[in-house]
């Protein structure tokens, strides 16, 4: 097995000849295809529409499989006529082409198939070509104009276009994994605490009737009145405070059914641009939900993640769980325990 190594000058009687693809193959093994945000920590290359059967595609930069891409100046592409009976769904894809005639990053009208029940082509992945959806433009039938409506942006979609990514981070899946596995975890213990106080009153009130023996030996009228009566309140106390418990905990577990319900805010990016502090709030007030904080060890090897959960006010702290980071012998990120 040989020992590679890459990019040193040359000196005389040893020179060193390195490649494009020498290049692009290291930035694609630490870096993921995908759109590159700009100092606002926004992505580009947004389709719009831009007049009749033209789309118009905006500034931006990409990163496929090493190889740097850049737009300049708005682009603007013109979509073939549909036909006039069913609609066809076209694709503003990014193309890495690798092919010697080619050795290029463009932009391209990838035209659908008319049907009656349309679906976006499928992009192209191979050894000399790569494809990257920037948006769907659906083409209505007998018609010589695209709707705004129509064009749907896919540059979020990590499956076929997404954002560029450090890929010697912690993927954002697996914060989902972790979420839900604390997500049904908690389910559970509420389930629980209810079933415990449920056998709890239960026996509570078996042994108030069983105390009714001796309460109906003395005055019984007087008796019975004043247990009612502290019956009736304590019953009522129990309604109002599981009435409280109820809320609180249905706005929780409601705010993490779903992700949809929280925004993310990455902070503090070190040295090696890892955002070191994820900060969870609920889209709905914005009160903060959880922070993710990485800690130990050194960049690019944290060794500790610290996870806080805070209740629905926002404030009041319920949970901390403090993860462990865990590597191989190279370096490379296993998982957590």
């Amino acid at each position: 097995m040989a020992e590679i190594y890459k990019f040193f000058n040359s000196a005389p009687g040893d020179e060193r000849w390195h490649y494009a693809s020498d290049f692009a193959k290291y930035f694609s093994s630490v870096l993921s295809a995908g759109l590159l945000l700009d100092d606002n920590e926004e992505y580009g290359l947004q389709v719009t529409l831009d007049n009749g059967l033209q789309t118009s595609v905006a500034l931006g930069e990409a990163l496929i499989k090493g190889y740097s891409y850049q737009n300049t100046t708005p682009l603007v592409l013109t979509h073939s006529l549909p036909e006039t009976t069913n609609d066809r769904i076209d694709r503003i894809v990014l193309r890495l082409d690798l092919r010697n005639q080619n050795r290029f990053i463009k932009v391209f009208i990838k035209e659908g198939v008319t049907s009656a029940t349309p679906i976006a082509p499928t992009l192209q992945r191979d050894e000399y070509i790569y494809e990257l959806s920037l948006a769907q433009v659906r083409l209505r039938a007998n018609t010589a104009s695209i709707v705004a409506n129509d064009i749907k942006d896919e540059r979020a979609l990590e499956d076929v276009c997404g954002i560029v990514q450090s890929l010697i981070t912690v993927p954002i899946s697996i914060f989902q994994q972790q979420f839900d596995a604390w997500f049904n975890n908690q389910k559970l213990l509420y389930e629980t605490d209810i079933t415990e106080w449920q056998i709890n009153e239960k026996a509570e009130f078996e042994t108030w009737v069983e105390s009714l023996h001796d309460i109906l030996d003395g005055n019984v009228a007087a008796n019975l009145a004043s247990r009612i009566t502290t019956v009736e309140q304590e019953l009522t106390t129990h309604k109002t405070e599981d009435a409280a418990v109820k809320a609180s905990t249905d706005k929780i577990l409601n705010d993490f059914e779903s992700t949809k319900n929280l925004s993310i805010t990455r902070s503090n990016k070190d040295k090696e641009g890892i955002f070191t502090t994820l900060t969870y709030k609920r889209k709905g007030d914005n009160t903060l939900y959880a922070t993710s904080v990485l800690s130990g060890g050194a960049t690019p090897k944290y060794t500790t993640r610290t996870i806080k959960f805070y209740d629905v006010d926002g404030v009041t702290l319920l949970k901390t769980t403090t993860k462990t980071l865990l590597y191989d012998v190279d370096g490379d990120w296993l998982g957590e325990v």
